[in-house]
């Protein structure tokens, strides 16, 4: 039973299976987990499993607001669990609302429920429902699920945190469809993990000779693959920090730099190697930096914008030196001094840094 309320953690929707094995474990008929308001008489979201479809609607409409166990449940320490009959006598429930319209539409009679957290002005509680022929349950019923609150409560928890991940998630893939390059992140076998919309449109028309075939980057060109695994294998043993493959004739570059350092996971089932963060840089597509942004934010000078701005297309120091006609010792001052204002020690950290904000310090008129 825990195991299966546990697997709900990461699908709620889910849930109403694991209400059919509570249900069954104390001889119910219909179940529930409600999130409701402990001010006003709201539902905020619910889970069931037994319900007519059209009584929970009416419930959630009306009836919560006449549920004689609603104020009996705040009143209860968290987690306490509380049936029916001490609530409200047989025959005055009969004549109540709440059972002409809720519960005997479902064929039942007796409840039994907990408030297992409140948060906000908000609680949320189980409930347990089964015919008058069952009779009202028992003390040891009572006990049981109790035994059961605080694993809903963590159950709960971790659905909220996995919907919190899933959100940070959602607007940082949002912000990385954005931008106006491609970007994956791959093993160090070339399975991609995710990419972004440029990647994708990237992959999926083979442009600069990439495609992901059974979810492993591939190059078309002859002896490229060969190639782009010798520069993986450089980052993954960390013989380099920063590698780039040129694509054809037309100066777009594949530039891989690692992500983690090997040994760091605890997991058990991943593999501790370091993954690869890899930029697709299109020279049709450039990502120019703005400069005046580049200056308010970090403080660069108009030379080392010049030089920034060059390290994101992948030219190393000594090739963006030569572009720009200074002499290779200019170019690693100017590099040094940028690394200094932006707070970075590497080269590597420095071109991921830059083309991650590429969006932000875009040029407007790119």
């Amino acid at each position: 039973m825990l195991d299966n309320l546990y697997e709900r953690a990461t699908a709620p929707d889910q849930w109403p299976e694991f209400l059919a094995k509570l249900m069954a474990l104390f001889r119910g008929e219909t179940a529930a987990i409600r999130l409701s308001d402990l001010d006003n008489p709201v539902i905020h979201q619910s889970y069931t499993t037994g319900f007519r479809q059209e009584i929970n609607r009416i419930y959630e409409a009306e009836g919560v607001e006449r549920d004689p166990f609603r104020d009996a449940l705040a009143a209860l320490p968290v987690g306490k669990a509380l049936e029916s009959t001490a609530v409200i006598e047989d025959r005055a429930f009969e004549r109540s609302f709440h059972y002409q319209s809720v519960f005997r539409p479902n064929g039942n009679f007796y409840a039994m429920g907990t408030q297992f957290e409140r948060q906000n002005g908000q609680a949320m509680h189980i409930g347990i429902h089964r015919p008058k022929r069952k009779g009202p349950y028992s003390n040891d019923e009572l006990k049981l699920l109790e035994l059961f609150s605080p694993h809903l409560r963590r159950v709960v928890k971790l659905s909220r945190m996995m919907a919190d991940l899933n959100d940070a998630l959602s607007v940082a893939r949002h912000a990385l469809d954005r931008l106006p390059f491609g970007v994956w992140y791959m093993d160090s076998e070339l399975r991609v993990q995710w990419l972004n919309a440029s990647a994708e449109e990237a992959f999926a028309t083979n442009s600069f000779g990439l495609r992901v075939q059974y979810n492993r980057l591939r190059m078309l060109a002859a002896g490229a693959s060969t190639t782009l695994r010798a520069k993986v294998r450089r980052l993954t043993e960390h013989r380099s920090l920063t590698e780039t493959v040129k694509l054809g004739q037309t100066g777009a570059c594949l530039l891989m730099v690692p992500t983690c350092a090997a040994g760091t996971s605890l997991h058990i089932i991943r593999s501790p190697a370091p993954k690869i963060l890899c930029f697709l840089l299109d020279t049709t597509r450039p990502a120019e930096l703005d400069e005046n942004r580049l200056i308010t934010m970090y403080h660069l000078t108009p030379a080392e914008y010049r030089l920034a701005n060059l390290l994101v297309t992948g030219l190393d120091v000594s090739e963006a030196s030569a572009v720009l006609e200074i002499s290779p010792h200019t170019g690693r001052t100017q590099l040094k001094s940028i690394m200094r204002k932006t707070g970075v020690r590497r080269q590597a950290s420095l071109q991921r840094l830059l083309l991650l904000c590429a969006d932000t310090l875009r040029s407007p008129n790119d």
